[in-house]
């Protein structure tokens, strides 16, 4: 990399700051317009465009492939701005490049959507589309300019597997890919990113940028002295990436707006001292605290008032010093709330398990265990002291962004997922990044039975297992999805105690079967209980003649805060023109609906559905029910990352924040 292209390639590109009033209204417009439907027709010609090309070229031998790819490599290297008059002939060699490596022929969708992601927008495709050439594909167009390019994947199964799989098209292409997980040392992870295409985790690379951050502040003050004393050239403090320049992200709507308000914390821990001794002392007041006597609950907002009456008793029955770290009243007041948002709102196998005598956060989203995050000061070591583990010691924060803010600071951003319309106004006004609709490649034969509301969990249970009898019987898998570790467990109990064996489990206790579990989950009369969207990522191949059976069954039996985590699991059934059905069915005692709908409108509600000859208007109640429980959780939801946005507003100069010997905190 020349002098200039390492200039550019660790500029900070910080995007605007979020803008408010007349402003975000008008930017608001702009986005509107930004997404209209010339902009998807266009992009369907260029596409059709690189297709057309991509046939005139197909004459060419191995040798004058070569030599076309070559020379368009260096045409890109040294005029990087003419990349619109490169794109189409870039891409159909790319295409060509791809197809006799890898044996995948790009149809023109995927060719679209390519575009898309040069041109730096957010690509829906639908599940199975094939996302992951389209990603392929233009991240070689774009690395083609010798500058840094991250494809940011939703687990590091998935960033070693694709950087993998493809290595063979890279090479061809003229360039080099490499991964960069959890468990890489440095030495690897400076590998991984020296290479022309890095595929990785919005975590991994975030973290990497922050301790780089670290290190050269670290460095400047021995750097500064060797310049002055003979200009000596400047050290690069041994940082492990060479710069945000352009980031491709995979399931862009995980990362970019479920996981957006994450802070990213790296820290160092201390010794245990009083903040054990704090935990363990207030888990053992709290276990006995009476709701509403001591203590009032909002579950809407996820929020505890420590009543008057109780307050006084509460904080004299603590039995810590009082001086110190505790000597603070107000410390005390706070330490007896995190306790009792740890017995009220974090339960194990929801929020978290134990592994090796450890409390491991599950990803909400995603259903994955997060070893290496922590909740924030306090409540990490409260709810260690819950479950009788070891109670980590004190963290002092190094640094710390939020994944919003990282991502933010590439200078190129684009991404593909297949639920990313109902994000688009907020993807644009966060991000600065149109939203296009791909077309499918083939017909949908996606059948949707439809949502059914049941007035509680033992009437749910029983219609769920005459659904997956009655779908076994046919021969067709299913699968079922679920919010949390216990739901898919106690699924799984009651499936066996009805004789319905042959079922398997993916939750946050068995990702290390993961792969294997997706990849059996299409065969004939396999039963696959998965939370959330474990498995993501991962096609869900039919087995022989599954097709002739209606293809997998997918059902949902936990509402989700978004419709687009429906959708995200709805995806599985009906890939690449299979055959494939989906249906919820949901209860009035849900999580969700429990959290966001009055409790005496949930109750009247349940009646209607007990009652035979109110039974239909029941069921339209809970349409409507859920619509706006969702409704409300959106407002909280987008609530919270502008508020992380105005917060980090002082921050936006600087990518210094906390990285800790391998601690991130939520």
């Amino acid at each position: 990399m020349t002098p200039s292209e390492q200039q550019l390639a660790t500029a900070d590109y910080t995007r605007s700051k979020p803008l408010t009033g007349l402003d975000a209204f008008a930017n608001k417009l702009v986005g509107r317009w930004r997404r209209r439907g010339a902009l998807r027709r266009r992009l369907i010609s260029t596409g059709r465009a690189i297709h057309a090309e991509r046939q005139a070229l197909q004459k060419l031998n191995e040798g004058e492939l070569n030599v076309a790819l070559h020379e368009m490599r260096r045409e890109r290297r040294a005029k990087p701005g003419a990349w619109r008059e490169q794109l189409v002939r870039g891409l159909a060699l790319l295409a060509i490049a791809a197809e006799r490596e890898l044996g995948l022929a790009a149809y023109e969708q995927q060719l679209m959507s390519a575009a898309a992601l040069v041109e730096g927008h957010f690509a829906e495709m639908d599940t199975g589309e094939g996302k992951t050439l389209s990603i392929g594909l233009a991240a070689a167009f774009t690395a083609w300019n010798g500058l840094p390019c991250h494809v940011i994947t939703a687990n590091d199964y998935l960033a070693e597997r694709d950087a993998i799989n493809l290595s063979k098209f890279y090479r061809r292409a003229g360039l080099s890919a490499g991964s960069v997980t959890g468990e890489d040392p440095e030495p690897e992870r400076r590998e991984g990113y020296a290479q022309s295409v890095t595929y990785t985790t919005a975590k991994e690379a975030a973290a990497d940028c922050l301790r780089d951050e670290l290190r050269r502040s670290h460095t400047r003050p021995a750097k500064q002295l060797a310049e002055r004393l003979g200009g000596a050239t400047a050290h690069d403090g041994g940082v492990v990436q060479r710069g945000l320049h352009a980031a491709f992200v995979d399931e862009a709507d995980h990362a970019l707006i479920d996981e957006a308000v994450t802070p990213l914390i790296i820290s160092h821990t201390k010794g245990g001292g009083d903040l054990e001794l704090g935990a363990r002392a207030a888990w053992e007041l709290v276990v006995t605290l009476v709701p509403e006597e001591h203590y009032r609950i909002d579950r809407q907002r996820r929020t505890i008032e420590i009543l008057r009456p109780g307050l006084a008793a509460s904080l004299n029955s603590l039995e810590l010093p009082k001086q110190g770290l505790w000597g603070s009243r107000r410390r005390r007041i706070d330490l007896v709330r995190l306790a009792i948002e740890a017995r009220e709102f974090f339960h194990l196998n929801d929020q978290y398990v134990i592994q090796e005598d450890k409390v491991v956060i599950v990803d909400p989203a995603t259903g994955r265990p997060m070893p290496m995050r922590t909740w924030r000061a306090g409540l990490h070591q409260v709810i260690e002291a819950k479950e009788s583990v070891t109670v980590t010691g004190e963290t002092e924060t190094l640094a710390r962004i939020s994944f919003q803010a990282f991502f933010r600071r590439y200078r190129h951003l684009s991404g593909a997922s297949g639920t990313l319309a109902e994000a688009a106004g907020e993807l644009w006004a966060t991000y600065a990044v149109p939203f296009v609709k791909v077309p499918r490649h083939l017909p949908s034969q996606l059948q949707r039975v439809g949502t059914v509301f049941h007035p509680d969990t033992a009437s749910q249970q029983a219609a769920l297992l005459h659904e997956v009898r009655t779908r076994r019987g046919r021969g067709q898998p299913v699968l079922i999805g679920t919010r949390s570790v216990d739901t898919s467990e106690t699924i799984q109990t009651a499936l066996e105690r009805q004789s319905l064996r042959n079922t398997q489990v993916l939750n946050a206790r068995r990702l290390k079967e993961e792969s294997m579990l997706v990849a059996m989950a299409g065969e004939e009369s396999q039963i696959t209980i998965a939370t959330s969207m474990a498995g993501r990522g991962t096609d869900i191949r039919l087995g022989h003649g599954v097709a002739m059976l209606g293809g997998l069954h997918v059902i949902a039996v936990e509402a989700n805060e978004s419709s687009r985590v429906d959708r995200q699991l709805f995806g599985r059934a009906a890939r690449q023109g299979d055959p494939g059905s989906v249906m919820s069915i949901l209860h009035t005692e849900d999580a969700v609906l429990q959290r966001f709908i009055p409790g005496g409108l949930r109750r009247a509600w349940a009646k209607t559905l007990r009652s035979g000859w109110l039974r239909p208007v029941g069921q339209v109640s809970g349409h409507l029910l859920l619509r706006w429980a969702r409704y409300r959780a959106g407002i909280m939801a987008a609530k919270s990352r502008r508020s992380v946005m105005e917060s980090e507003k002082e921050l936006a100069r600087s990518l210094g924040f906390t990285l800790g010997a391998g601690a991130d905190k939520t």
